[in-house]
């Protein structure tokens, strides 16, 4: 965790830097999308049949052509199941929670270009990105096992609900994504990322899982923006 301050102090002190550049503006927008979890309840990096949607609401700021920074306000729900796996199915555990996630990031544009011709007509163009950031998960574990009651013992090293365990959490989003100009006033896109919430704990299962393995989260989806001030718009 402490590696990634110097990162972040970093990525400030160059947007302000480019604070000063004539294409700059603001938007706010929405997301629409997936979320998904990895960690004790999930024998893969990602379990299709546990998708789950998420939505949430964006505000960014865009100090030139290259570079931005957002915050935003995401929601959802994740979940896991033993059932899913070959080797973990006999265990007989599954979770859920919701997510409420607050965090801010800084993008980088990899082709950013001008909105507007020198006649000022708006110019249509796709802008890949990346991102990373800081931000919190606020979440309400519930993990139970499923199984006979006279083989709990065999499987549970620790009562469920397991005790002292985090339900609030520091994280780093990171990801790509993918904006469509199309408007002067309305932008398109695609944005998948992931969260490490640096701690065994997300899905409520610590003790009675791997506690040396840490738990993900991700976030995908379309998201709308629209563009709230321009000052190269003709108006």
């Amino acid at each position: 965790m402490k590696k990634l301050f110097p990162l972040f102090s970093l990525c400030i002190l160059s947007l302000s830097a480019a604070f000063s550049q004539r294409n700059s503006y603001f938007e706010a927008g929405f997301l629409f999308g997936l979320t998904n979890y990895s960690g004790d309840i999930a024998a893969s990096a990602i379990e299709i049949s546990e998708t789950q949607p998420g939505y949430g609401v964006y505000f960014r700021y865009h100090f030139s052509k290259s570079l931005s920074t957002k915050v935003h306000v995401y929601s959802g729900s994740i979940s896991g199941d033993d059932s899913h796996s070959s080797t973990l199915n006999v265990r007989k555990l599954k979770f859920s929670t919701s997510i409420v996630e607050l965090g801010g990031s800084v993008e980088w544009k990899l082709f950013g270009q001008e909105r507007y011709s020198s006649t000022g007509i708006h110019n249509f163009f796709l802008t890949p990105y990346v991102f990373i950031g800081l931000g919190v998960a606020i979440t309400d574990p519930k993990a139970e096992y499923y199984g006979d009651p006279g083989l709990a013992e065999q499987y549970l090293r620790a009562p469920l609900p397991e005790e002292g365990l985090q339900k609030n959490f520091i994280l780093a989003p990171m990801g790509v994504g993918l904006r469509a100009d199309v408007l002067d006033r309305l932008v398109i896109g695609l944005e998948g990322g992931w969260r490490p919430v640096f701690s065994d704990d997300l899905d409520g299962i610590h003790t009675n899982g791997n506690p040396n393995k840490g738990d993900w989260y991700y976030f995908a989806g379309v998201t709308v923006s629209f563009i709230l001030s321009d000052p190269q718009r003709r108006r």
